[in-house]
């Protein structure tokens, strides 16, 4: 519409106009969405996932090529490769705007504001008492808690409890019995306020309670991924795997 009206001095056609970006980006109403859906649920599995979100963001670029693809068709505007090789390049550059735009702005917000629902609590049921479980020990830093946020709030959750903590941004992201809280810290500042004896860092991002490892798979490349009970599978890095020899008995 600016070439039209400054450069051929023809009068603004506002209707043509907005049916010439509707048939181009029109779609990506509807794909966007489906896009953010798909990073915000792989990204916390992206590396055991990434074939089945590589293959899932094809799809999204073949069927959104396939809209102007199929009005061009039907306009006899132009053929079906022509389109194809303008529209293609195009949606996939988008691909990599609305990642960017994902990562950037809403990645770190959907963490804050995230919240886990919490299952209903079991019926009880009347049974003789239960010897007293033991308190928790204080950690070498002098405690067995750490304050942390829950979507607006905070809470304290027991160290003993933790499951994992891995590198979120300017947060760590802590899971302690299946929720997931957030702490403005880095990851070396909770792990010095953690037991050495109890935790373990496998990846430059990971730290996890040693008796939460239910198995580990190596790759050819030296690195690995680690399965915990809970059902997350975090990276292992070949340097910090040398970390889970010490439990390896002496040759």
């Amino acid at each position: 519409m600016l070439y039209e009206v400054l450069i051929a001095n023809k009068p603004a056609d506002l209707a043509s106009s907005f049916r010439h970006v509707f048939k181009n980006w029109g779609v990506w109403l509807v794909t966007t969405p489906l896009l953010f859906a798909a990073l915000r649920k792989y990204s916390t599995k992206w590396h055991n996932r990434a074939v089945e979100l590589a293959a899932l963001v094809a799809v999204v670029v073949f069927i959104s090529a396939a809209v102007p693809v199929a009005i061009d068709l039907l306009t006899n505007a132009r053929d079906a490769a022509t389109s194809l090789m303008i529209f293609l390049p195009r949606y996939v550059a988008v691909v990599g705007v609305v990642y960017l735009v994902w990562h950037v702005f809403l990645r770190e917000r959907r963490a804050v504001a995230e919240t886990v629902d919490v299952a209903p609590a079991p019926a009880i049921e009347l049974q003789p008492p239960a010897p007293a479980a033991p308190e928790p020990q204080p950690t070498a830093a002098g405690q067995d808690a750490l304050l942390v946020s829950k979507g607006a709030d905070q809470c304290l959750i027991l160290i003993n409890r933790i499951e994992c903590v891995s590198a979120a941004g300017n947060y760590v992201e802590i899971i302690e019995r299946g929720q997931r809280y957030l702490m403005r810290a880095t990851l070396k500042q909770v792990e010095d306020l953690l037991p050495a004896t109890d935790f373990i860092r496998i990846h430059r991002c990971h730290l996890v309670r040693r008796d939460e490892i239910e198995r580990i798979k190596t790759q050819p490349s030296g690195n690995g991924t680690v399965q915990l009970r809970g059902g997350q599978a975090l990276p292992m890095s070949k340097k910090h795997k040398q970390a889970l020899q010490r439990y390896r008995p002496a040759e």
